[in-house]
């Protein structure tokens, strides 16, 4: 199996996690649990500890994947008979959202800067710390008390976790909707209705507008979704401010087979330098042809037009990663990042 590269990062981020409980003296423990990152025994007690470990580029973690990654931890430390539980979130949280989910559910919620005070007890393991994160430490507001950074309560054990089984309802609906549809002509109007409701529920907090099916002013061409980007998160305030692209399109193409270059060359022509729409990310079911990316390559080295590939896998492996309660921005900045790595001369 392969992982992108945010799957390697949080990874690195879990192995890290417990290389810093166990240097403040914490006994983690070699057991494994399904949905749990961490079990570790506190040092003054024999009470184990659940943690979760969260992993994200972003300045801050979408409040209700916050949610969703709490009511998932503590059904997962029930079924473990855990009765305390951490959420270790490695970027920075709002301490009124923060309180909010502590109270809520019962749990412990570590940002970055506890997670940084933790890993101070070293200097080695701080500064892989900073390494992961790419961050300025003189910007970092550090706990010297770092003894009682972790005290987490007791789980409320009537958790209503409604919001979590909501979610994971809606996204396995939209994995079999998106699966069922036909190839082809006699499908497009359905793939192009349901891949539009998956970006809502994927990125609402981060485009807004949504404009469906525009006409370009010469009657000839038509996109099929237009958005107005929000600078929330890494991936599109990259595109915002870096691409000085302040509007998105997305193409539907529910085609057999892969799509080829004459699709790329045709979406190229929606794009435009001087109405900061220069991004579109092109949405198939069975994805590019190697002469589409090749298109696509080109575009972006002759002209600055940013036009991604998604297919049905990827669409799917997005809504997977709203369900865990992870950010699916990640998955999109690793496919950003590279087709941008990767550009040849």
């Amino acid at each position: 199996m392969t992982f992108g590269t945010s799957a390697r990062l949080e990874f690195a981020l879990e192995d890290l996690c417990r290389e810093i409980l166990a240097a403040n003296g914490w006994n983690v423990e070699a057991l494994e649990f399904p949905r749990i990152d961490i079990i570790a025994t506190e040092p003054t007690s024999s009470d184990l500890i659940a943690f979760e470990v969260k992993y994200t580029r972003s300045p801050t973690y979408p409040t209700s994947a916050l949610r969703i990654s709490s009511e998932r931890l503590i059904e997962s430390a029930h079924a473990a008979g855990i009765n305390k539980a951490v959420l270790i979130v490695a970027t920075d949280i709002k301490p009124k959202i923060k309180a909010e989910v502590e109270y809520q559910y019962k749990i412990q919620v570590l940002n970055l800067d506890d997670l940084l005070s933790l890993a101070s007890i070293d200097l080695e393991l701080l500064g892989k710390l900073v390494k992961l994160r790419e961050i300025d430490l003189s910007e970092r507001n550090l706990d010297s008390n770092i003894k009682n950074i972790i005290q987490p309560a007791t789980i409320d054990q009537s958790l209503d976790s409604s919001s979590s089984d909501e979610n994971e309802k809606i996204g396995n609906s939209f994995i079999d909707a998106l699966r069922a549809i036909p190839l082809g002509k006699d499908g497009c109007y359905d793939f192009e209705d349901t891949v539009s409701n998956i970006l809502k529920y994927l990125f609402d907090g981060d485009l807004s507008g949504w404009h469906q099916q525009k006409r370009t002013t010469d009657d000839l061409h038509r996109y099929d979704l237009i958005c107005r980007v929000i600078d929330n998160s890494t991936v599109w305030k990259f595109i915002s401010l870096n691409l000085d692209s302040r509007y998105v399109l997305f193409e539907f193409k529910n085609y057999k087979d892969e799509i080829g270059q004459s699709q790329v060359y045709s979406t190229e022509k929606y794009l435009y330098e001087k109405a900061k729409r220069k991004v579109c990310f092109l949405i198939s079911r069975k994805g590019p042809s190697e002469n589409a990316v090749i298109a696509c390559q080109g575009a972006m080295r002759e002209h600055g037009k940013l036009i991604l590939n998604l297919d049905e896998k990827m669409v799917i492996d997005l809504i997977n990663s709203k369900i865990s309660g992870d950010d699916p921005n990640e998955l999109l900045f690793d496919k950003v990042d590279k087709f941008l790595m990767e550009l040849p001369r």
